[in-house]
Protein backbone atom coordinates (compact mmCIF):
# COMPACT_ATOMS: atom_id res chain seq x y z
CA UNK A 1 0.00 0.00 0.00
CA UNK A 2 1.27 3.32 -1.22
CA UNK A 3 1.65 6.19 1.79
CA UNK A 4 -1.14 8.22 -0.22
CA UNK A 5 -3.80 5.63 0.25
CA UNK A 6 -3.08 5.25 3.78
CA UNK A 7 -4.04 8.60 4.53
CA UNK A 8 -7.25 9.99 5.75
CA UNK A 9 -9.72 11.55 3.25
CA UNK A 10 -9.27 14.99 4.04
CA UNK A 11 -5.44 14.32 3.88
CA UNK A 12 -5.70 13.06 0.25
CA UNK A 13 -8.06 15.92 -0.72
CA UNK A 14 -4.73 18.10 0.60
CA UNK A 15 -2.31 16.05 -1.39
CA UNK A 16 -4.58 16.77 -4.48
CA UNK A 17 -4.67 20.58 -3.79
CA UNK A 18 -1.26 21.15 -3.50
CA UNK A 19 0.20 19.05 -6.59
CA UNK A 20 -2.68 20.89 -8.77
CA UNK A 21 -1.58 24.15 -7.54
CA UNK A 22 2.00 23.46 -7.68
CA UNK A 23 1.59 22.80 -11.28
CA UNK A 24 -0.01 25.86 -11.92
CA UNK A 25 1.88 27.93 -10.10
CA UNK A 26 5.29 26.60 -12.28
CA UNK A 27 3.95 27.42 -15.41
CA UNK A 28 1.97 30.76 -14.74
CA UNK A 29 5.52 32.22 -13.14
CA UNK A 30 7.00 30.71 -16.10
CA UNK A 31 4.80 32.55 -18.56
CA UNK A 32 5.55 35.94 -16.51
CA UNK A 33 2.85 36.19 -14.22
CA UNK A 34 3.83 37.17 -10.41
CA UNK A 35 1.42 36.84 -7.20
CA UNK A 36 -0.25 40.65 -6.65
CA UNK A 37 -3.40 42.00 -5.61
CA UNK A 38 -5.49 42.30 -8.52
CA UNK A 39 -6.61 40.03 -11.85
CA UNK A 40 -4.44 37.26 -12.68
CA UNK A 41 -2.11 37.53 -10.51
CA UNK A 42 -4.32 37.52 -7.23
CA UNK A 43 -5.41 33.96 -8.84
CA UNK A 44 -2.04 32.73 -8.75
CA UNK A 45 -1.37 34.21 -5.35
CA UNK A 46 -4.98 32.86 -3.84
CA UNK A 47 -4.18 29.09 -5.85
CA UNK A 48 -0.70 29.32 -4.18
CA UNK A 49 -1.92 30.05 -0.33
CA UNK A 50 -4.60 27.49 -0.55
CA UNK A 51 -2.09 24.67 -1.23
CA UNK A 52 0.28 26.21 1.68
CA UNK A 53 -2.68 26.03 4.07
CA UNK A 54 -3.81 22.34 2.91
CA UNK A 55 0.06 21.82 3.62
CA UNK A 56 -0.16 22.82 6.82
CA UNK A 57 -3.76 22.11 8.17
CA UNK A 58 -3.64 18.86 6.96
CA UNK A 59 -0.65 17.70 6.33
CA UNK A 60 1.56 19.09 9.05
CA UNK A 61 3.94 20.60 6.38
CA UNK A 62 5.07 24.20 9.05
CA UNK A 63 7.99 24.59 7.30
CA UNK A 64 8.69 25.86 3.54
CA UNK A 65 7.60 22.90 1.47
CA UNK A 66 5.77 24.17 -1.85
CA UNK A 67 8.62 25.63 -3.69
CA UNK A 68 9.89 21.77 -3.27
CA UNK A 69 6.80 20.81 -4.61
CA UNK A 70 7.23 23.52 -7.68
CA UNK A 71 10.51 22.26 -8.32
CA UNK A 72 9.99 18.64 -8.79
CA UNK A 73 6.95 19.63 -11.30
CA UNK A 74 9.73 21.84 -13.13
CA UNK A 75 12.09 18.37 -12.76
CA UNK A 76 8.99 16.68 -14.17
CA UNK A 77 7.36 18.47 -17.57
CA UNK A 78 10.82 20.16 -18.63
CA UNK A 79 11.41 17.80 -21.17
CA UNK A 80 7.92 18.48 -22.73
CA UNK A 81 8.13 22.32 -21.82
CA UNK A 82 12.03 23.34 -21.62
CA UNK A 83 11.03 26.77 -20.66
CA UNK A 84 10.05 25.70 -17.19
CA UNK A 85 14.10 24.27 -17.37
CA UNK A 86 14.78 27.98 -18.17
CA UNK A 87 12.63 29.43 -15.41
CA UNK A 88 13.89 27.01 -12.68
CA UNK A 89 15.91 29.31 -10.52
CA UNK A 90 13.55 32.10 -10.66
CA UNK A 91 10.47 29.83 -10.43
CA UNK A 92 12.01 28.42 -7.05
CA UNK A 93 12.83 31.50 -5.72
CA UNK A 94 9.66 33.08 -6.64
CA UNK A 95 7.76 30.33 -4.78
CA UNK A 96 9.83 30.45 -1.89
CA UNK A 97 9.30 34.42 -1.32
CA UNK A 98 5.75 34.50 -1.59
CA UNK A 99 5.86 31.03 0.91
CA UNK A 100 7.78 32.56 3.67
CA UNK A 101 5.37 36.29 3.28
CA UNK A 102 2.43 33.94 3.64
CA UNK A 103 3.74 31.57 6.18
CA UNK A 104 4.49 34.66 8.76
CA UNK A 105 0.63 35.89 7.66
CA UNK A 106 -0.80 32.77 8.38
CA UNK A 107 0.85 32.62 11.92
CA UNK A 108 -0.33 35.84 13.19
CA UNK A 109 -4.04 35.21 11.51
CA UNK A 110 -4.18 31.47 12.89
CA UNK A 111 -3.17 32.85 16.32
CA UNK A 112 -6.25 35.20 16.06
CA UNK A 113 -8.45 32.62 14.65
CA UNK A 114 -7.41 30.44 17.39
CA UNK A 115 -7.91 33.14 19.96
CA UNK A 116 -11.65 34.04 18.42
CA UNK A 117 -12.69 29.94 18.83
CA UNK A 118 -11.69 29.89 22.38
CA UNK A 119 -13.51 32.81 22.53
CA UNK A 120 -16.37 31.29 21.22
CA UNK A 121 -17.69 28.94 24.77
CA UNK A 122 -18.18 32.49 26.41
CA UNK A 123 -21.34 33.04 26.44
CA UNK A 124 -21.59 37.10 27.67
CA UNK A 125 -20.10 38.06 24.43
CA UNK A 126 -23.03 39.19 22.25
CA UNK A 127 -20.47 39.19 18.89
CA UNK A 128 -19.61 35.45 19.24
CA UNK A 129 -23.27 34.76 20.45
CA UNK A 130 -24.70 36.36 17.16
CA UNK A 131 -22.21 34.65 14.93
CA UNK A 132 -22.76 31.11 17.22
CA UNK A 133 -26.66 31.77 16.40
CA UNK A 134 -26.14 32.67 12.81
CA UNK A 135 -24.41 29.47 12.18
CA UNK A 136 -26.95 27.53 13.59
CA UNK A 137 -29.78 28.73 11.65
CA UNK A 138 -27.45 28.78 8.56
CA UNK A 139 -26.99 24.66 9.12
CA UNK A 140 -30.12 23.80 10.47
CA UNK A 141 -32.78 23.77 7.96
CA UNK A 142 -35.85 23.30 10.96
CA UNK A 143 -35.19 26.98 11.45
CA UNK A 144 -36.71 30.05 9.80
CA UNK A 145 -33.48 31.17 8.32
CA UNK A 146 -33.18 27.75 7.42
CA UNK A 147 -36.17 26.70 5.93
CA UNK A 148 -35.58 30.26 3.83
CA UNK A 149 -32.39 28.89 2.67
CA UNK A 150 -33.51 25.12 1.54
CA UNK A 151 -36.75 26.97 -0.08
CA UNK A 152 -35.21 29.57 -1.98
CA UNK A 153 -34.05 27.35 -5.18
CA UNK A 154 -38.00 26.63 -5.33
CA UNK A 155 -38.81 30.39 -5.17
CA UNK A 156 -36.67 31.52 -8.00
CA UNK A 157 -37.78 28.42 -9.92
CA UNK A 158 -41.21 29.77 -9.73
CA UNK A 159 -39.82 33.06 -11.27
CA UNK A 160 -40.52 34.94 -8.38
CA UNK A 161 -38.17 38.17 -8.19
CA UNK A 162 -34.67 37.82 -7.26
CA UNK A 163 -34.69 40.62 -5.30
CA UNK A 164 -37.22 39.08 -2.68
CA UNK A 165 -37.62 38.45 1.10
CA UNK A 166 -35.86 35.17 1.07
CA UNK A 167 -32.73 36.34 -0.78
CA UNK A 168 -32.69 39.19 1.46
CA UNK A 169 -32.82 37.25 4.26
CA UNK A 170 -29.91 34.61 2.91
CA UNK A 171 -27.94 37.46 2.57
CA UNK A 172 -28.19 39.62 5.90
CA UNK A 173 -27.81 35.93 7.55
CA UNK A 174 -24.26 35.30 5.43
CA UNK A 175 -22.85 38.72 6.35
CA UNK A 176 -23.58 38.07 10.20
CA UNK A 177 -21.84 35.30 10.37
CA UNK A 178 -19.17 36.77 8.37
CA UNK A 179 -18.78 40.08 10.63
CA UNK A 180 -16.62 38.95 13.68
CA UNK A 181 -14.17 37.04 10.79
CA UNK A 182 -13.92 40.11 8.68
CA UNK A 183 -10.97 42.01 11.12
CA UNK A 184 -8.94 39.14 10.69
CA UNK A 185 -8.48 40.13 7.15
CA UNK A 186 -9.00 43.38 7.21
CA UNK A 187 -6.40 43.77 10.36
CA UNK A 188 -4.27 40.72 10.41
CA UNK A 189 -4.32 39.81 6.91
CA UNK A 190 -5.63 36.93 7.19
CA UNK A 191 -6.39 35.56 3.45
CA UNK A 192 -10.10 35.76 2.79
CA UNK A 193 -10.55 32.39 0.70
CA UNK A 194 -8.95 30.87 3.80
CA UNK A 195 -11.54 32.41 5.78
CA UNK A 196 -14.04 30.93 3.63
CA UNK A 197 -12.30 27.70 3.94
CA UNK A 198 -12.47 27.51 7.64
CA UNK A 199 -16.15 28.02 7.37
CA UNK A 200 -16.57 25.26 5.08
CA UNK A 201 -15.19 23.39 8.01
CA UNK A 202 -17.93 24.47 10.31
CA UNK A 203 -20.35 23.43 7.78
CA UNK A 204 -21.00 26.97 6.53
CA UNK A 205 -20.35 26.22 3.10
CA UNK A 206 -20.73 29.39 0.54
CA UNK A 207 -20.38 29.69 -3.06
CA UNK A 208 -17.38 31.50 -3.87
CA UNK A 209 -19.67 34.52 -5.60
CA UNK A 210 -21.91 34.19 -2.64
CA UNK A 211 -18.56 34.36 -0.09
CA UNK A 212 -17.24 37.28 -1.96
CA UNK A 213 -20.73 39.41 -2.22
CA UNK A 214 -21.27 39.00 1.68
CA UNK A 215 -17.67 39.52 2.73
CA UNK A 216 -17.42 42.92 0.59
CA UNK A 217 -20.79 43.95 2.40
CA UNK A 218 -19.38 43.04 6.01
CA UNK A 219 -15.89 44.55 5.08
CA UNK A 220 -17.81 47.63 3.93
CA UNK A 221 -19.68 47.94 7.24
CA UNK A 222 -16.29 47.80 9.31
CA UNK A 223 -14.55 50.33 7.44
CA UNK A 224 -18.01 52.51 7.34
CA UNK A 225 -18.15 52.39 11.16
CA UNK A 226 -14.53 52.69 11.48
CA UNK A 227 -13.74 55.41 9.09
CA UNK A 228 -11.27 53.01 7.55
CA UNK A 229 -10.65 53.38 3.39
CA UNK A 230 -13.04 56.15 2.92
CA UNK A 231 -11.12 57.93 -0.47
CA UNK A 232 -13.16 60.09 -2.64
CA UNK A 233 -14.61 58.18 -5.79
CA UNK A 234 -13.26 59.49 -9.34
CA UNK A 235 -15.78 62.22 -10.16
CA UNK A 236 -18.01 60.74 -13.54
CA UNK A 237 -17.16 62.97 -17.01
CA UNK A 238 -18.94 65.95 -17.02
CA UNK A 239 -22.10 65.90 -19.41
CA UNK A 240 -20.76 69.35 -21.11
CA UNK A 241 -18.07 67.39 -22.17
CA UNK A 242 -19.61 65.15 -24.33
CA UNK A 243 -21.95 68.40 -25.49
CA UNK A 244 -18.51 70.31 -26.07
CA UNK A 245 -17.30 66.92 -28.45
CA UNK A 246 -21.28 66.50 -30.10
CA UNK A 247 -20.68 70.19 -31.57
CA UNK A 248 -17.57 71.02 -32.22
CA UNK A 249 -16.17 67.76 -32.82
CA UNK A 250 -12.24 66.34 -31.81
CA UNK A 251 -9.58 69.18 -31.91
CA UNK A 252 -6.60 67.95 -33.73
CA UNK A 253 -3.17 67.23 -32.00
CA UNK A 254 -0.26 68.76 -33.73
CA UNK A 255 2.35 68.21 -31.20
CA UNK A 256 4.02 65.79 -32.95
CA UNK A 257 5.70 68.38 -34.96
CA UNK A 258 5.59 71.33 -33.30
CA UNK A 259 5.51 73.51 -30.02
CA UNK A 260 3.36 76.81 -31.50
CA UNK A 261 0.49 77.16 -33.42
CA UNK A 262 -0.33 80.99 -34.43
CA UNK A 263 -3.92 80.23 -36.01
CA UNK A 264 -6.06 78.37 -33.47
CA UNK A 265 -9.46 79.14 -33.09
CA UNK A 266 -11.92 79.09 -29.66
CA UNK A 267 -14.41 76.78 -30.02
CA UNK A 268 -15.10 76.50 -26.12
CA UNK A 269 -15.05 78.17 -23.17
CA UNK A 270 -15.82 76.63 -19.06
CA UNK A 271 -15.94 77.81 -15.82
CA UNK A 272 -15.93 75.22 -14.04
CA UNK A 273 -18.57 72.60 -15.76
CA UNK A 274 -20.30 76.03 -17.05
CA UNK A 275 -19.97 76.78 -20.75
CA UNK A 276 -19.18 80.54 -20.72
CA UNK A 277 -18.42 83.00 -23.80
CA UNK A 278 -15.69 85.25 -22.17
CA UNK A 279 -12.99 85.01 -19.53
CA UNK A 280 -12.14 88.10 -18.46
CA UNK A 281 -8.70 89.52 -17.13
CA UNK A 282 -7.51 87.46 -14.08
CA UNK A 283 -9.69 85.01 -14.64
CA UNK A 284 -9.17 80.87 -14.54
CA UNK A 285 -11.03 78.40 -17.06
CA UNK A 286 -11.01 75.53 -19.49
CA UNK A 287 -10.17 76.93 -23.40
CA UNK A 288 -10.62 74.28 -26.24
CA UNK A 289 -9.41 75.02 -29.20
CA UNK A 290 -9.80 73.50 -32.71
CA UNK A 291 -6.26 72.55 -32.97
CA UNK A 292 -3.21 72.67 -30.24
CA UNK A 293 0.54 71.70 -29.50
CA UNK A 294 -0.30 70.83 -26.33
CA UNK A 295 0.28 67.35 -24.66
CA UNK A 296 -2.56 66.41 -22.82
CA UNK A 297 -1.67 64.02 -19.62
CA UNK A 298 -1.72 60.51 -20.83
CA UNK A 299 0.41 57.30 -20.11
CA UNK A 300 1.81 58.90 -17.62
CA UNK A 301 3.03 61.81 -19.19
CA UNK A 302 2.10 65.41 -17.72
CA UNK A 303 0.18 67.86 -19.52
CA UNK A 304 1.91 70.46 -21.51
CA UNK A 305 2.35 74.08 -19.91
CA UNK A 306 2.78 77.04 -21.73
CA UNK A 307 1.16 80.95 -23.39
CA UNK A 308 -1.93 81.39 -25.28
CA UNK A 309 -1.34 85.31 -26.87
CA UNK A 310 -4.29 87.00 -29.01
CA UNK A 311 -3.69 87.05 -32.59
CA UNK A 312 -5.67 89.59 -35.44
CA UNK A 313 -7.88 88.85 -37.00
CA UNK A 314 -10.34 89.48 -34.92
CA UNK A 315 -10.32 92.83 -33.12
CA UNK A 316 -13.19 91.53 -30.97
CA UNK A 317 -10.32 89.46 -28.36
CA UNK A 318 -8.26 92.96 -28.18
CA UNK A 319 -6.00 91.48 -30.52
CA UNK A 320 -2.63 91.08 -29.46
CA UNK A 321 -3.46 92.69 -26.29
CA UNK A 322 -4.86 89.18 -24.95
CA UNK A 323 -2.49 86.99 -23.28
CA UNK A 324 -3.43 83.96 -20.97
CA UNK A 325 -1.02 81.22 -19.07
CA UNK A 326 -2.00 77.52 -19.91
CA UNK A 327 -1.18 75.82 -16.45
CA UNK A 328 -2.25 72.20 -17.01
CA UNK A 329 -3.79 70.23 -20.06
CA UNK A 330 -5.78 67.10 -20.22
CA UNK A 331 -8.37 64.92 -21.78
CA UNK A 332 -11.37 64.02 -20.06
CA UNK A 333 -13.03 62.65 -23.29
CA UNK A 334 -10.93 60.63 -25.95
CA UNK A 335 -10.05 63.80 -29.04
CA UNK A 336 -10.73 66.77 -26.50
CA UNK A 337 -8.15 68.70 -25.03
CA UNK A 338 -8.82 70.99 -22.57
CA UNK A 339 -6.53 73.99 -21.81
CA UNK A 340 -6.88 75.27 -17.95
CA UNK A 341 -5.74 78.60 -18.26
CA UNK A 342 -5.37 82.15 -15.91
CA UNK A 343 -6.09 85.24 -17.97
CA UNK A 344 -2.86 87.57 -17.23
CA UNK A 345 -4.29 90.52 -19.65
CA UNK A 346 -7.57 91.46 -21.85
CA UNK A 347 -10.23 89.31 -22.27
CA UNK A 348 -11.15 86.07 -24.54
CA UNK A 349 -13.89 84.95 -26.48
CA UNK A 350 -15.31 82.04 -28.47
CA UNK A 351 -14.79 82.48 -31.78
CA UNK A 352 -11.61 83.99 -31.56
CA UNK A 353 -7.91 83.26 -32.87
CA UNK A 354 -4.50 82.74 -30.93
CA UNK A 355 -1.51 81.94 -30.47
CA UNK A 356 -1.14 78.53 -28.50
CA UNK A 357 2.82 78.13 -27.89
CA UNK A 358 4.21 75.24 -25.36
CA UNK A 359 7.00 75.68 -22.79
CA UNK A 360 9.47 74.55 -24.61
CA UNK A 361 12.11 73.81 -22.00
CA UNK A 362 9.41 71.40 -19.92
CA UNK A 363 8.34 69.86 -23.38
CA UNK A 364 12.20 68.91 -23.75
CA UNK A 365 12.67 67.81 -20.41
CA UNK A 366 10.03 65.99 -20.29
CA UNK A 367 10.35 63.99 -23.49
CA UNK A 368 13.64 63.08 -22.26
CA UNK A 369 12.17 61.69 -19.18
CA UNK A 370 9.94 59.64 -21.67
CA UNK A 371 11.90 58.10 -23.64
CA UNK A 372 14.37 57.20 -20.67
CA UNK A 373 11.50 55.39 -19.08
CA UNK A 374 11.15 53.06 -22.57
CA UNK A 375 15.44 52.47 -21.99
CA UNK A 376 14.56 51.44 -18.53
CA UNK A 377 11.75 48.92 -18.85
CA UNK A 378 14.35 47.43 -21.83
CA UNK A 379 17.13 47.35 -19.22
CA UNK A 380 15.15 45.99 -16.06
CA UNK A 381 14.10 42.99 -18.50
CA UNK A 382 17.64 42.48 -19.21
CA UNK A 383 19.01 42.83 -16.27
CA UNK A 384 16.78 41.57 -13.46
CA UNK A 385 14.92 38.69 -15.87
CA UNK A 386 11.93 38.63 -18.80
CA UNK A 387 9.50 38.59 -15.48
CA UNK A 388 9.30 42.54 -15.49
CA UNK A 389 6.13 44.04 -16.27
CA UNK A 390 5.38 48.21 -15.94
CA UNK A 391 2.87 48.62 -13.03
CA UNK A 392 2.93 52.42 -13.84
CA UNK A 393 4.75 55.34 -14.37
CA UNK A 394 4.95 59.14 -14.26
CA UNK A 395 7.02 61.29 -16.85
CA UNK A 396 7.62 64.65 -15.60
CA UNK A 397 9.62 67.51 -16.50
CA UNK A 398 11.82 67.17 -13.43
CA UNK A 399 11.74 63.38 -12.88
CA UNK A 400 10.78 60.36 -14.03
CA UNK A 401 9.44 57.41 -11.77
CA UNK A 402 8.69 54.09 -13.12
CA UNK A 403 6.70 51.35 -11.90
CA UNK A 404 7.61 47.53 -12.33
CA UNK A 405 7.07 44.04 -10.99
CA UNK A 406 9.98 42.60 -9.27
CA UNK A 407 10.15 40.29 -5.88
CA UNK A 408 13.14 41.84 -4.08
CA UNK A 409 15.23 44.85 -4.14
CA UNK A 410 17.44 45.75 -6.28
CA UNK A 411 21.26 45.34 -5.32
CA UNK A 412 23.89 47.77 -6.12
CA UNK A 413 25.19 46.07 -8.54
CA UNK A 414 22.41 45.86 -10.50
CA UNK A 415 21.04 49.55 -10.44
CA UNK A 416 24.69 50.48 -11.96
CA UNK A 417 24.04 47.63 -14.53
CA UNK A 418 20.55 48.92 -15.12
CA UNK A 419 22.16 52.57 -15.36
CA UNK A 420 25.42 51.74 -17.56
CA UNK A 421 23.00 49.87 -20.07
CA UNK A 422 20.67 53.26 -20.51
CA UNK A 423 23.49 55.36 -20.73
CA UNK A 424 25.40 53.11 -22.90
CA UNK A 425 22.45 53.48 -25.91
CA UNK A 426 22.13 57.35 -24.88
CA UNK A 427 26.06 57.56 -25.77
CA UNK A 428 25.13 55.57 -29.31
CA UNK A 429 22.83 57.92 -29.96
CA UNK A 430 20.26 55.73 -31.36
CA UNK A 431 17.61 57.46 -33.53
CA UNK A 432 14.09 57.17 -32.26
CA UNK A 433 11.13 55.91 -34.87
CA UNK A 434 7.73 56.23 -34.55
CA UNK A 435 5.38 54.21 -37.16
CA UNK A 436 1.82 54.39 -37.16
CA UNK A 437 0.12 51.02 -37.71
CA UNK A 438 -2.95 48.58 -37.05
CA UNK A 439 -3.15 47.23 -33.48
CA UNK A 440 -2.96 43.99 -34.33
CA UNK A 441 0.30 44.59 -36.97
CA UNK A 442 1.89 46.32 -33.95
CA UNK A 443 1.70 43.39 -31.57
CA UNK A 444 2.48 40.83 -34.57
CA UNK A 445 6.21 43.34 -35.05
CA UNK A 446 6.87 42.33 -31.07
CA UNK A 447 5.63 45.77 -29.74
CA UNK A 448 5.35 45.52 -25.80
CA UNK A 449 1.80 46.38 -25.36
CA UNK A 450 0.88 47.83 -21.33
CA UNK A 451 -1.50 45.51 -19.75
CA UNK A 452 -4.81 47.38 -19.04
CA UNK A 453 -4.40 50.20 -21.24
CA UNK A 454 -7.36 50.79 -23.78
CA UNK A 455 -5.86 51.13 -27.00
CA UNK A 456 -7.75 52.16 -30.48
CA UNK A 457 -7.73 50.48 -34.13
CA UNK A 458 -4.46 52.38 -34.80
CA UNK A 459 -1.26 52.85 -32.24
CA UNK A 460 1.76 54.53 -32.81
CA UNK A 461 4.91 51.98 -32.11
CA UNK A 462 8.29 53.95 -30.90
CA UNK A 463 11.62 51.95 -31.68
CA UNK A 464 14.70 52.85 -30.09
CA UNK A 465 17.69 52.30 -33.06
CA UNK A 466 16.08 48.95 -35.09
CA UNK A 467 13.45 48.18 -32.36
CA UNK A 468 15.66 44.92 -31.25
CA UNK A 469 16.53 46.42 -27.67
CA UNK A 470 13.08 48.82 -27.19
CA UNK A 471 9.80 48.70 -29.21
CA UNK A 472 6.46 49.74 -27.21
CA UNK A 473 3.11 51.45 -27.92
CA UNK A 474 3.34 54.82 -27.09
CA UNK A 475 0.80 58.29 -27.65
CA UNK A 476 3.84 60.85 -25.84
CA UNK A 477 5.71 62.84 -26.78
CA UNK A 478 9.64 61.63 -27.15
CA UNK A 479 12.85 63.05 -28.49
CA UNK A 480 14.99 62.44 -31.82
CA UNK A 481 17.46 60.20 -30.86
CA UNK A 482 18.91 58.92 -27.76
CA UNK A 483 21.59 61.19 -27.34
CA UNK A 484 19.16 64.02 -26.74
CA UNK A 485 18.66 62.49 -23.12
CA UNK A 486 21.90 63.28 -22.27
CA UNK A 487 22.40 61.19 -19.17
CA UNK A 488 20.54 59.06 -16.76
CA UNK A 489 20.79 58.73 -12.83
CA UNK A 490 18.88 56.33 -10.76
CA UNK A 491 17.91 57.79 -7.47
CA UNK A 492 15.64 55.56 -5.85
CA UNK A 493 14.42 51.78 -5.72
CA UNK A 494 11.69 51.29 -3.21
CA UNK A 495 8.68 48.99 -2.81
CA UNK A 496 5.41 50.40 -3.29
CA UNK A 497 3.40 46.54 -2.71
CA UNK A 498 4.10 43.34 -2.29
CA UNK A 499 5.82 42.21 -5.63
CA UNK A 500 5.57 45.95 -6.92
CA UNK A 501 8.74 47.76 -6.77
CA UNK A 502 9.43 51.61 -8.08
CA UNK A 503 12.58 53.31 -9.17
CA UNK A 504 12.61 57.34 -9.45
CA UNK A 505 15.13 59.01 -12.31
CA UNK A 506 16.73 61.60 -13.43
CA UNK A 507 17.79 62.84 -17.08
CA UNK A 508 19.69 65.87 -18.60
CA UNK A 509 20.36 69.14 -16.66
CA UNK A 510 18.89 67.38 -13.64
CA UNK A 511 21.28 64.72 -13.74
CA UNK A 512 24.10 67.61 -14.40
CA UNK A 513 23.38 68.98 -11.60
CA UNK A 514 22.50 65.88 -9.01
CA UNK A 515 26.26 65.58 -9.78
CA UNK A 516 27.45 69.22 -8.90
CA UNK A 517 25.80 68.78 -5.86
CA UNK A 518 27.08 65.07 -4.71
CA UNK A 519 30.50 67.29 -5.75
CA UNK A 520 29.78 69.91 -3.40
CA UNK A 521 29.06 67.57 -0.81
CA UNK A 522 31.81 65.50 -0.91
CA UNK A 523 34.30 68.17 -1.29
CA UNK A 524 32.11 69.93 2.34
CA UNK A 525 33.19 66.28 3.29
CA UNK A 526 36.83 66.06 3.08
CA UNK A 527 37.08 69.42 4.38
CA UNK A 528 35.39 68.63 7.72
CA UNK A 529 37.48 65.52 7.76
CA UNK A 530 40.38 66.87 6.55
CA UNK A 531 41.38 63.79 4.33
CA UNK A 532 41.37 62.71 0.51
CA UNK A 533 38.57 61.45 -1.75
CA UNK A 534 39.52 58.12 -1.45
CA UNK A 535 40.13 57.48 2.31
CA UNK A 536 36.66 58.92 2.71
CA UNK A 537 34.66 55.85 4.20
CA UNK A 538 37.76 54.98 6.37
CA UNK A 539 37.76 58.29 8.27
CA UNK A 540 34.51 58.38 8.65
CA UNK A 541 34.64 54.66 10.44
CA UNK A 542 37.44 56.38 12.46
CA UNK A 543 35.82 59.14 13.87
CA UNK A 544 32.50 56.61 14.83
CA UNK A 545 34.92 54.35 16.70
CA UNK A 546 36.70 57.64 18.12
CA UNK A 547 32.98 58.24 19.24
CA UNK A 548 32.13 55.35 20.49
CA UNK A 549 35.41 55.08 22.49
CA UNK A 550 34.49 58.86 24.21
CA UNK A 551 30.90 58.23 25.04
CA UNK A 552 32.18 54.71 26.97
CA UNK A 553 34.87 56.92 28.64
CA UNK A 554 32.25 59.43 29.70
CA UNK A 555 29.99 56.60 30.88
CA UNK A 556 32.49 55.08 33.32
CA UNK A 557 33.43 58.71 34.78
CA UNK A 558 29.77 59.32 35.43
CA UNK A 559 29.52 56.08 37.27
CA UNK A 560 32.67 56.61 39.32
CA UNK A 561 31.44 60.33 40.45
CA UNK A 562 28.07 58.76 41.08
CA UNK A 563 30.05 56.05 43.14
CA UNK A 564 32.19 58.61 45.26
CA UNK A 565 35.37 57.32 43.59
CA UNK A 566 36.81 59.94 42.15
CA UNK A 567 37.65 62.74 44.66
CA UNK A 568 36.42 66.82 44.81
CA UNK A 569 39.37 68.12 42.93
CA UNK A 570 38.67 65.94 39.59
CA UNK A 571 34.94 66.09 40.13
CA UNK A 572 34.65 70.09 40.30
CA UNK A 573 32.97 69.82 43.58
CA UNK A 574 30.49 67.36 42.07
CA UNK A 575 31.70 64.09 44.50
CA UNK A 576 29.07 61.73 46.09
CA UNK A 577 28.57 62.95 49.91
CA UNK A 578 26.60 60.77 52.46
CA UNK A 579 23.76 62.27 54.11
CA UNK A 580 21.88 60.18 56.65
CA UNK A 581 23.00 57.31 55.65
CA UNK A 582 22.74 57.54 51.46
CA UNK A 583 25.14 58.62 49.37
CA UNK A 584 23.96 61.65 46.74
Amino acid sequence: MSVYEGLTESQQFACRVIADHARSTAFAIADGILPGNEGRNYVLRKIKRRAIYHGREHLGLNDLFFYKVCDFVVGEMSGAYPELETQRDFISKMVRIEEERFGKTLAAGSEKMEEFRKRAGNPTDKILEDFRSALREYNNPTTVNGRILKDMQEFLERDENPQNEAERAIRDLRRKILTPLVPLFDTYGYPADLIRLGLEEQGASMSEEDFTEAFDEALADLQKQSGIGKTERKSQVSPVYAEIFAKAGANKFQGYDTTQISDAKVVAILDGENQVKELSSGAQGSVILDQTPFYAESGGQVGDTGLMIGVQPPATAGGTDFRATIADTYSPVTGLIIHKVTVDKGSLKVGDIVMATVDVEKRDATRRNHTATHLVHAALKEVLGTHVKQAGSVVAPSYLRFDFTHYQPMSESEVSEVEDLVNRYILQNEPITTDVMALEEAMRSGAVAMFGEKYGGEVRVLSVGDGAFSKELCGGTHVRATGDIGSFKITADEAIASGVRRIRAITGFDAFARFREDERLIDASLGALKTQRDNVPNAIERLQEELKKTRKEMDELKLKIATGTIGGASSNGDEAREINGVKV
